[in-house]
């Protein structure tokens, strides 16, 4: 991965000493560059497993911002930083109701009950329901390989199916399932293996400061 986004970084270079070439001026639908451009970057984004790669994907290309977009790339609920506490980490933790060491798939996010849960990307809702330990859920599909769920709500407002905007919401904080209190667990899933979704939860303030 490293290898590839080093031959983008030259590639890239490569093609903008071309007189009169922009890559940013270039239209998606006419330009053969512009299209092969945004097959690479699609490509990349979909082999990409963790968030350095990403990060980095994004440090060495000029990545056109509605592939950003397309990725979970937000809080996935509104808590003010006095309140902000992640109360299970993602990784191995001492399960608080079973007190045995178990793989986190998540994070915990404490809120109050009712809170609005939003997307914290675009996609397609791909199961809703109840699970003895996740309690209600949702589960959402995004692009290049993402898929986010969202447990322990009190209850949820989208369906299977249902296309969805990041910043919509989906549910409100709750307390089901095998919870100790009302929080949120949030998963983020790349190519169906679970990654630490609080790296990417600042990912698109990171992306605007990086613009700066």
């Amino acid at each position: 991965m490293n290898t590839l986004i080093r031959f983008v970084g030259f590639l890239t270079a490569k093609l903008l000493l071309i007189p009169g070439l922009s890559l940013a001026q270039t239209s998606p639908g006419t330009d053969s560059v512009r299209a092969a451009w945004d097959s690479l970057e699609v490509s990349l984004l979909k082999t990409t497993r963790t968030y350095a790669q990403v990060d980095r994907l994004i440090q060495a290309i000029n990545l056109r911002p509605e592939y950003l977009d397309r990725l979970p790339s937000t809080f996935p609920v509104a808590v003010t930083i006095k309140e902000f506490s992640i109360s299970s980490p993602f990784g191995l933790r001492k399960h608080p109701v079973h007190k045995q060491t178990r793989f986190h798939g998540g994070i915990d996010v404490r809120a109050k009950k009712g809170l609005p849960v939003t997307a914290t990307a675009p996609g397609i809702v791909k199961r809703v329901g109840y699970d003895p330990g996740l309690g209600a859920f949702v589960q959402v599909l995004h692009s290049f390989g993402f898929e986010t769920v969202y447990g322990h709500l009190a209850g949820y407002c989208v369906q299977p199916g249902q296309r969805i905007i990041r910043g919509q919401e989906i549910g409100k904080v709750g307390q089901t399932g095998l919870a100790t209190g009302p929080h949120l667990h949030y998963v983020v899933r790349k190519n169906g293996e679970p990654i630490d979704p609080l790296h990417f939860c600042f990912l698109l303030r990171r992306r605007l400061w990086l613009l700066k």
